[in-house]
C-alpha cells in the first residue's frame, strides 16, 4: 500500500497533537495532584491556626479572670489594711489627743511653756491624723460605693484644693449609663489617681482634663494636662502607671501615654465593656 507524503505528513501531525494532548493531561493530573496535596497541607493548617486561636482565646480568658482575681485580692487587702489603720492605729492616735487635751486643761496657766508646748503636740497630731485620714480613704475610696462621677467629683475637687491646679471633667451620657461594674469603675479610679499624683509631682501643670466617653463596647478614659510634658512618655512617670498598663492590657484594653517635652501629657485607657461583664 503506497502512502503519499501528504498522508505520512497528516499522521505525523495527528501523532504530534496526540502526545500534546498526552502531554498536556499529564500535566494537568500532576497539577490537579499538587493542588489536592496543597489543599490538604492548607486544611491541615488552617485547623492547626484554629486551634491556635481557640487556645490564645482560652489562655487570654484565664489571663482576664486571674487579672480580675488579683484585683478583688488587691482591693481585699486594701480594705484589710485600712481598718486595721482604723481600728488600731487610729483609735490609739485619738486617745493620744484626748490625753493631750486633758493635760492642756490641766497645765493651762499654771504653765505657760508646758501648755504652749503640748498645743503644738496636738497641733501636730491633729496633722497625723488628718495624713492618717488620707491614707485610709487612698486605700478604701468608699465614695466610689456612690458611683464613679460622684467618686471623679470628690477626687478632682481634692486634687484642686490640695495643689491648686484647675481641673475639668467631662462624661458622655453613654458612659456614664454603662453597665455597673465596681471593679472597673475601682480600676478607672486607680488610674486617675495615679495620673493625678504623677501630674501633681512632675508635670508643673496648671490644668488637667479628663474625658470619659464610650464607643461602642468600648469604654475610653482620657488624662490630659498642660504641664511640660515628658522626654520618654513610654515608661510613664511613676512605677503605679506600668502596673495598670499591664492589668488594663490583660482585659483586652488598651493603654498609651502620648507626650513631648512642653506640650503636656495625655494618658489613654480604653477598655472593652463586653471583656469587663463577661469577667464576673
Amino acid at each position: 500500500m503506497h502512502i503519499t507524503p501528504t498522508a505520512l505528513l497528516a499522521l505525523l501531525w495527528m501523532l504530534l497533537i496526540g502526545w500534546g494532548f498526552y502531554a498536556l493531561l499529564q500535566r494537568h493530573l500532576r497539577l490537579d495532584d499538587q493542588l489536592a496535596d496543597k489543599e490538604a497541607q492548607l486544611s491541615i493548617e488552617r485547623h492547626a491556626r484554629n486551634v491556635a486561636e481557640l487556645a490564645l482565646a482560652n489562655t487570654h480568658l484565664s489571663l482576664c479572670q486571674l487579672t480580675k482575681q488579683q484585683e478583688t485580692v488587691r482591693e481585699s487587702e486594701r480594705q484589710r489594711i485600712s481598718r486595721d489603720i482604723h481600728d488600731d492605729l487610729g483609735q490609739n492616735l485619738l486617745a493620744l489627743k484626748i490625753d493631750l487635751q486633758l493635760l492642756h486643761v490641766s497645765t493651762t496657766g499654771a504653765h505657760p511653756l508646758i501648755t504652749q508646748k503640748v498645743d503644738c503636740m496636738i497641733g501636730n497630731l491633729d496633722n497625723t491624723i488628718k495624713s492618717l485620714r488620707a491614707i485610709i480613704y487612698d486605700l478604701r475610696p468608699v465614695v466610689l460605693e456612690a458611683g464613679f462621677q460622684s467618686a471623679m467629683a470628690w477626687q478632682l475637687s481634692e486634687f484642686t484644693r490640695m495643689h491648686g491646679i484647675r481641673h475639668a471633667f467631662t462624661a458622655d451620657p453613654a458612659a456614664l449609663d454603662a453597665p455597673a461594674d465596681a471593679e472597673r469603675d475601682a480600676m478607672l479610679y486607680r488610674i486617675v489617681q495615679e495620673a493625678l499624683s504623677n501630674v501633681a509631682r512632675h508635670a508643673h501643670a496648671t490644668e488637667v482634663e479628663i474625658k470619659l466617653q464610650r464607643y461602642g463596647d468600648m469604654l475610653t478614659l482620657r488624662v490630659e494636662d498642660n504641664g511640660v510634658g515628658m522626654v520618654a512618655p513610654g515608661n510613664g512617670r511613676g512605677c503605679g502607671l506600668p502596673g495598670m498598663r499591664e492589668r488594663v492590657r490583660a482585659i483586652g484594653g488598651c493603654f498609651a501615654i502620648d507626650s513631648l517635652p512642653g506640650n503636656g501629657t495625655m494618658l489613654s485607657v480604653s477598655i472593652p465593656l463586653t471583656v469587663a461583664i463577661a469577667a464576673h
